[in-house]
């Protein structure tokens, strides 16, 4: 039997849920908020999250940590720039109340034949961003520069540095990222998301560069 983590605040919704989803073989696990559910770990099954303030992001980024369990966003009357974002967030499909069961169970269906290749993209990500987390602030800046580019002189020119200190610090990338060619280190780089990476972490880090 399908189990559905449906979290959503409005109780009356959550059970009209439970109740529309039990006649279709499907058993939900109503939760009033995303920190109740947070106290869990399913192993399989489908969320059902009503999309109100930041739940999304926040969801989202509680299963990157500790499941690939598929995600289905709901809300009254979805604009497409709500739907892109929760999208852009990881969700796997969004729907418009009121939710129909048939409809749940036929995304969840189809979301499941995708989810072994959602698995691993995920995976592959995770693992890269473990690698690129190795790297110093200027090392992370050598490697984006190596996606745009290309060659040391060229890098050298961008950065305003020498073409050897660009090559040294290549040479420090690829072995901390255990990796023996630009192609895998650039793999490595688009998978684990280096730029947003840089972007990010560069107010927290506060490396200085050599």
């Amino acid at each position: 039997m399908l189990k559905i983590f449906v979290i959503d605040a409005d109780a009356a919704r959550r059970t009209q849920i439970g109740r529309a989803l039990a006649e279709h073989d499907a058993h939900a696990e109503p939760f009033e908020s995303l920190d109740e559910f947070e106290q869990y770990t399913p192993a399989d099954g489908l969320i059902l999250v009503h999309d109100r303030d930041d739940m999304i992001g926040r969801l989202m980024t509680h299963v990157e940590r500790t499941s690939c369990l598929p995600a289905i966003a709901y809300s009254d009357a979805p604009d497409r720039v709500r739907v892109v974002r929760a999208m852009q967030a990881g969700v796997a499909s969004y729907l418009a109340l009121p939710l129909a069961a048939e409809e749940i169970v036929a995304e969840y269906d189809q979301i499941a034949a995708e989810l072994p290749a959602r698995i691993e993209k995920r995976r592959r990500a995770a693992e890269a961003r473990t690698q690129l987390e190795r790297l110093s602030r200027r090392e992370h800046e050598i490697l984006a520069c190596m996606l745009d580019h290309g060659t040391s002189k060229a890098i050298a020119r961008h950065l305003g540095i020498s073409p050897r200190t660009v090559e040294a610090h290549r040479a420090n990338l690829m072995a901390r990222l255990d990796v023996a060619s630009t192609s895998e280190a650039i793999r490595i780089a688009v998978e684990g998301d280096a730029l947003g990476m840089m972007a990010k972490e560069a107010p927290e880090r506060g490396e200085a560069r050599p």
